[in-house]
């Protein structure tokens, strides 16, 4: 765990001249020069122990906590959703999912108006086959937990094996709330040709009346013996929409389109008006494969609150591992040369959308990339920041591994100084972790006891009541589903 490190002894300096008070006053100010960005494990997860792991972003409850999901890696769990405080001093299971429940939930959750937690599973009811997931709420204190709406079960495929089905199918991106009070959402696949839906429900729906599809994902023009897939429209979509000022809603799709590399779509809330923003450019044949914007974007926009609107790309650009990308939505244009096109020393692969700063900064990860401290190489993921104008690109820190690797999902801001993510791999524990960045150089001491009861000497608060069902044995019988 990154900490500050101990002030030496008396004995090795030799300022005996100078006046305590004054050598204090020197110490002080070297020490708080030398401050340098920290990252520490809030919650380490424990894969092998609990096959489940974070997926998503982290959002802040009404007290304060963190509130996020668990993935699961095999049938004993089938994912969880959780709250830590942000010390990691206390962790609680909120809801283990049941078998009918729906299962392995991959985006994060919204906190919605209400002050409820909205949410998703990317895969349906356990003893039905071929339910492709659910959506769901509950209260912050785990309680009320209520299945809002069942995807439909598939008994087709579109040329490419993607099912299809009449609301969609896997949603993989966190859902959103419209200023009308409506959930909003995306299916990365399922819909009438297999390549995704645009959704909307209410928060607490009467039946599945209430769920309606806005729009279908075209229909694959593309030759199924291609492995890339086109369409007019785009496919795939698994990053959040944004609901912007001018009355859209905006979204990327991370395959489809007509060169097969990914769209910027946009659509009113009532479904009128949906078109095709932006269409990515086809890559090039060599390794790696380049172009000038960046291709198959993975991750939702965001409002850079000045007129323009960000996201990311997870391949393409000028170095094959990416872009960071700005649009016009009034033109529809990208910036061109594009803000950031990312290399491997400082991050490639970027993953979830941006965080917006309180200081006007963009902030976020990439999966991989990075170096050590003596410069060389690796390949855990990196958190960075850039200016709107694209300027001042500066990688904040290279993960190691040891408190967390290939971050995703969207960072969340808690102060000035603060952020907190999730890594999807690394840690103490070996499933990866809920970190905290600090501007500062200040930690937490976090909980990284794997599960264990008795405290871990390198940090980890007390197992709290609740942690049991998050890192312990869960006593369920295997689960099974339909491959």
């Amino acid at each position: 765990m990154s900490s500050m490190c101990p002030v030496q002894s008396f004995k090795y300096f030799r300022f005996a001249r100078v006046p305590l008070a004054a050598w204090l006053l020197v110490a002080s100010a070297a020490s708080f020069g030398q401050a340098a960005p920290a990252v520490s494990t809030v919650l380490a997860f424990n894969l092998p122990f609990n096959g489940s792991a974070p997926n998503g972003g982290l959002v802040e409850g009404a007290d304060g906590g963190l509130y996020g999901t668990t993935a699961a890696s095999n049938l004993v769990s089938g994912g969880l959703i959780y709250r830590s405080t942000v010390s990691g001093s206390s962790v609680t299971t909120l809801h283990q999912f049941a078998l009918t429940e729906g299962y392995v939930p991959k985006a994060g959750l919204l906190k919605g108006s209400d002050e409820l937690l909205y949410g998703s599973t990317s895969l349906g009811d356990q003893t039905v086959a071929d339910t492709p997931g659910t959506t769901f709420s509950l209260a912050q204190d785990g309680t009320g937990f209520t299945i809002l709406h069942r995807f439909e079960a598939w008994t087709t495929t579109n040329v490419y094996g993607s099912p299809k089905n009449a609301d969609g199918a896997y949603p993989v991106a966190a859902l959103i709330e419209g200023s009308d009070g409506f959930l909003y959402g995306v299916t990365s696949a399922g819909g009438t040709n297999g390549t995704g839906v645009i959704f909307r429900q209410p928060r607490q729906p009467v039946d599945n009346s209430d769920f309606l599809v806005l729009h279908h994902f075209g229909q694959v023009t593309s030759d199924p013996s291609v492995s890339i897939l086109k369409n007019d429209d785009g496919a795939s979509p698994v990053g959040g929409l944004l609901a912007a000022s001018d009355g859209y809603l905006y979204g990327t799709a991370s395959g489809g389109g007509v060169n097969g590399r990914g769209t910027i779509f946009r659509i009113r809330t009532d479904g009128t008006g949906f078109e095709v923003v932006h269409t990515f450019a086809d890559l090039s044949s060599g390794s790696p494969a380049t172009n000038v914007e960046g291709a198959n974007p993975r991750s939702g926009l965001t409002d850079g609150q000045n007129g323009l609107l960000y996201g990311v790309t997870s391949a393409g650009g000028a170095n094959g591992v990416g872009t960071l990308f700005s649009l016009d939505p009034v033109s529809g244009l990208l910036t061109v040369p594009m803000p950031h096109d990312f290399e491997t020393a400082n991050g490639a692969g970027p993953s979830g959308a941006l965080t917006l700063g309180l200081d006007g900064r963009l902030y976020g990860v990439t999966a991989s990339g990075g170096t050590d401290s003596s410069g060389t190489a690796t390949n855990f993921g990196t958190i960075y920041s850039i200016a709107r104008d694209g300027t001042g690109f500066t990688k904040l820190y290279s993960f190691d591994g040891t408190n967390g690797s290939s971050p995703s999902g969207s960072l969340l801001q808690l102060d000035a100084n603060t952020f907190v993510g999730i890594a999807a791999g690394g840690g103490k524990c070996s499933g990866g972790t809920l970190f905290s960045y600090s501007s500062t150089g200040a930690t937490v001491v976090g909980n990284t006891t794997c599960g264990q009861k008795k405290k871990n000497q390198s940090g980890g608060g007390a197992l709290a009541p609740g942690l049991l069902l998050l890192f312990g044995a869960l006593g369920l019988a295997p689960r099974r589903r339909r491959d």
